[in-house]
């Protein structure tokens, strides 16, 4: 059952007293505070799991005020108050993960709206909870059963060395469900078990950092070193890397196994993946931000018509040809984005499924590429085709991966665009068949990213573009190439260009 409290927090006592109406009619026990000082007194006193602050306050503002309160409880649900000028504001709340805002004046349905939102996040997070200590439950099993391991080799000091006592180890050692490996003091394996080599190689010898981490000595804080210092078990959340180069998430165990009760001569280390807690985990944490971002790009679109209209009128009114063009244009961009907001949104939503048939290479790109080049053309972009004369047939979903590459496209004419430094740009569009495969390659002489927009250009409701992106396209992009078992890589470089490559299996 949620608790039924929430603190209100703003520096007008009208503000505070009006909301408090509502606010106890809809059943809540309310607290007040004038300022983020005395609010951060009362939550810490009665924590109240649902915050309703203003953004702009003397001393500590409303934004302080939210990093505080999260950084006291990660689960605190927290609305924003913001005047009409307080947009960026009210945005930059939503990274730091507030629930929703509302704005003044305040609106009692906005205010109910709200408060049902923060409701169930908090409700999700309740079943999420549950469902992670069903998941925890199930660790804890397999923990008794790596206990049970553990005395087994402690047992094979008694063992007689007969070949039936040899394989009954071996058996339980290989056939636990979970990453077993056992190593000495200089990080060597001494023994790893079947799902472990499956899953990372590695031989006795190796050394376990080089085998899991990819790295060339022992982790900071390793809890193998522990256990060899003090005998004690330790857990840790750690990630491993697999053969295949991906990261797996893992919950691990250390156990000594003891020549002597004072002579650790080996650790052994019992890992289990986790990442479909993990995964949970992420989710959830950017669930609030995932609808915050799109409703407020909604709204800002809208703000963004209206405006456009507004001058369209006052044009017409007027018969100001100029503001009549100035409106048109405003209004023209707006359904544009709008258009690609909806049709983005309905590609995130919904776990696509992809209907392959075998297409003409040739043809499929030269498709591609007259949609993009009608505005490199406007744009005086050079656009330049390189399609291989020995390209065949590709077994796709053409719907999908058109609007993927028409995508990183669409990118390469905005990179251009946005380039001043330069008197001409050039786009470079090239498909060609490679090893199997068939390369899709862009690439433009535009503004270029530098490292952090490259780590994250694929990340969910990124955007470079700033009020022109909606954060889903490559995101979307990447999805779509991962559908089809194909893979994109990018190389850039601020005020050079990019590059991106999208690498498809032909069948």
């Amino acid at each position: 059952m949620i608790e039924k409290t929430l603190l209100l927090v703003d520096d007008e006592e009208d503000i505070r007293d009006i909301l408090w109406i509502p606010l106890t009619d809809m059943g809540f026990t309310v607290y007040t505070a004038e300022n983020g000082e005395e609010a951060l007194e009362i939550f810490r006193k009665k924590k109240p799991p649902i915050v309703i602050t203003d953004i702009k306050m003397p001393g500590m503002d409303g934004i302080e005020l939210l990093e505080m309160l999260k950084r006291e409880d990660p689960d605190v649900e927290v609305i924003m108050i913001t005047g009409h000028g307080d947009m960026n504001l009210a945005i930059q709340s939503f990274r730091d993960e507030a629930v929703d805002f509302i704005t003044k004046p305040i609106n009692v349905t906005a205010l109910q709206t709200a408060i049902n939102r923060a409701n169930e996040k908090m409700i999700i997070k309740q079943k999420l909870k549950e469902y992670t200590e069903g998941l925890e439950t199930n660790l804890f099993e397999k923990i008794r059963l790596l206990e049970t391991v553990g005395r087994e080799i402690e047992e094979t000091k008694a063992f007689t060395g007969s070949a039936a006592d040899t394989e009954r180890l071996e058996n339980l050692f290989n056939n636990l469900p979970c990453y077993i490996s056992i190593m000495d003091r200089e990080f060597r394996l001494t023994s790893v078990n079947k799902m472990f080599v499956e899953a990372f190689g590695g031989k006795p010898g190796d050394h376990c950092y080089r085998i899991l981490k990819r790295q060339d000595e022992p982790c900071r804080g390793c809890t193998v070193q522990r256990t060899f210092t003090d005998g004690k078990s330790y857990q840790a959340q750690m990630t491993y890397t697999d053969l295949s180069d991906q990261p797996v998430t893992v919950l691990s165990w250390t156990s000594a196994i003891r020549n002597e009760p004072d002579d650790i001569s080996q650790v052994m280390v019992m890992s289990t993946d986790i990442a479909q807690v993990d995964e949970l985990q992420d989710n959830l944490s950017s669930l609030g931000l995932r609808i915050g971002s799109v409703s407020h790009g909604i709204k800002g679109l809208i703000t963004g018509l209206e405006g456009g209209v507004y001058i369209l009128d006052s044009g017409f009114s007027k018969d100001d040809r100029e503001r009549i063009k100035e409106g048109y244009e405003i209004v023209k961009q707006m359904v544009g984005r709008i258009k690609n907001l909806v049709l983005d949104l309905l590609l995130y939503s919904k776990d696509t499924e992809i209907n392959k048939e075998l297409i003409e290479v040739m043809q499929f790109a030269g498709d591609v590429a007259q949609v993009v080049e009608s505005k490199t053309k406007e744009k005086a972009i050079q656009f330049v085709k390189a399609f291989d004369a020995s390209l065949s047939t590709i077994d796709i979903d053409p719907g999908l991966l058109s609007s993927a590459l028409i995508n990183v496209l669409e990118n390469a004419v905005d990179a251009c665009i946005e380039d001043s430094a330069k008197d001409s740009h050039t786009i470079r569009f090239a498909v060609k068949p490679e090893n199997g495969h068939i390369l899709f390659s862009v690439r433009d002489d535009g503004i270029g990213m530098d490292r952090a927009t490259r780590e994250n250009m694929f990340t969910l409701f990124f955007s470079s573009k700033k009020k022109k992106g909606t954060g889903l396209g490559l995101f979307i992009t990447k999805k779509i190439v991962q559908q089809h078992e194909g893979t994109i890589s990018v190389d850039s470089e601020k005020g050079k260009g990019t590059r991106i490559e999208i690498r498809i299996p032909k069948a």
